[in-house]
């Protein structure tokens, strides 16, 4: 049986870092009889130091295979390094591009100590246009010296999507025979939402994500500006930028009074379904996602999403939903007002379609086995 190490800094039980803990979970679920599995990730939370009280430093073992938790501040290339020496993969499998800590260590093992080994980086959005806009020189400086480097050579490239796997092309020129399209794994929510009462002239609108510019929550706010009606905007995730935060919360100050938004905390990801279903639809602008966890579940709950066209659920225009361009504010507009104006026989219409359509997007079984193809298994 092979081994298979997954580079993963954002790992269970991180509660704060969105969409990869999820991912790669229901990844090693899925795939656990067919590899020996080694991760390495952080023992605390994102943009903190604490660890976490659910595991330890070092080693750890679970149903799935071993985990080591790394203490904040031992997370270095020279510690990566040794410990991939340590483990002696036949197939690494990289989450993100940009977190140099873990990527280097991986290519100088490829290079140096085992050639043969399958190497795959998965970067999860991060080359989208519109995130790499965020720090874009430091990423493209970051981009040019890894592909000079010669690091690169022999190296998959995992994309979610054709827009993801584009978005690898065009960043680091990788080649078609270096790609590798598989969607991400989702799951099921637990219980089975019911669609709720829905008058005309009012909306309940939800945001189950990271508070953080990736997101676009800033520009979600000031685009309810123009929201006819009453709306209720509620606000669940991590306050990862408190500056950013700050702007946020201008924002709110300039809305008018028949639109409140409210910043509900964070909650674990078994509640998102729960709360989903307690609202109309989801609302997120965001930047870039190569999956959207949140934005999946909200449509296996019967619920529509407004959000931008830069995620892979670009098909729902005239469906079950709204994925609309980020310069194109008017329409962002246009889309909730017609979720305001719906009465409850449209939105019971809406709710159906959105759960059929992600249901015929979702193929737990054949996406598995391609997992199980790439990873060599």
């Amino acid at each position: 049986m092979k081994k298979l190490l997954i580079m993963a800094s954002l790992f269970w039980p991180q509660k704060n870092s969105g969409g990869p803990p999820i991912s790669i979970m229901n990844l090693v679920q899925a795939i656990k009889d067919e590899f020996q599995i080694y991760i390495i990730s952080n023992n605390h939370e994102i943009n903190e130091t604490e660890p976490l009280p659910e595991v330890k430093s070092g080693w750890n073992e679970f149903d799935f295979g071993k985990v080591y938790y790394v203490d904040s501040g031992e997370h270095t290339i020279g510690n990566v390094f040794k410990l991939i020496k340590e483990i002696e993969p036949d197939v690494i499998y990289q989450n993100s591009f940009f977190s140099h800590n873990d990527l280097i260590p991986v290519l100088r093992y490829k290079k140096s100590v085992n050639k043969s080994v399958k190497v795959i980086v998965a970067p999860r959005g991060e080359f989208y246009p519109e995130r790499i806009k965020v720090g874009g020189f430091k990423k493209k400086l970051y981009g040019s010296l890894i592909k000079l480097s010669g690091l690169l050579k022999d190296v998959y490239f995992h994309g979610t999507g054709k827009d993801e796997c584009d978005g690898e092309k065009s960043f680091l020129g990788i080649k078609d025979e270096y790609l590798i399209n598989i969607q991400n794994l989702s799951v099921m929510p637990n219980n089975s939402s019911d669609i709720i009462e829905k008058n005309s002239g009012e909306l309940r609108l939800v945001y189950i994500a990271r508070v953080h510019p990736t997101k676009n929550t800033l520009g979600g706010i000031k685009m309810l500006k123009g929201a006819c009606g009453n709306v209720v905007y509620d606000i669940y995730g991590s306050l990862e930028n408190e500056e950013y935060w700050k702007e946020c919360q201008e924002a709110i100050k300039e809305l008018p009074s028949n639109v409140s938004v409210n910043y509900c905390g964070t909650i674990p990801h078994d509640c998102v379904s729960e709360t989903v279903s307690k609202y109309h639809a989801y609302y997120m602008p965001t930047n870039g996602e190569n999956f959207g966890h949140s934005i999946v579940e909200s449509m296996l709950s019967q619920r529509p999403v407004v959000i931008s066209d830069q995620t892979p659920w670009t098909d729902i225009n005239g469906v079950c939903g709204y994925a609309l361009p980020l310069k194109d504010e008017g329409g962002f507009v246009s889309a909730i007002n017609d979720l305001v104006n719906m009465n409850q026989d449209e939105y019971n219409i809406l709710c159906k379609k959105s759960k059929e359509y992600i249901n015929s997007k979702l193929d737990t079984e054949k996406i598995v086995k391609q997992y199980i193809e790439a990873f060599g298994g």
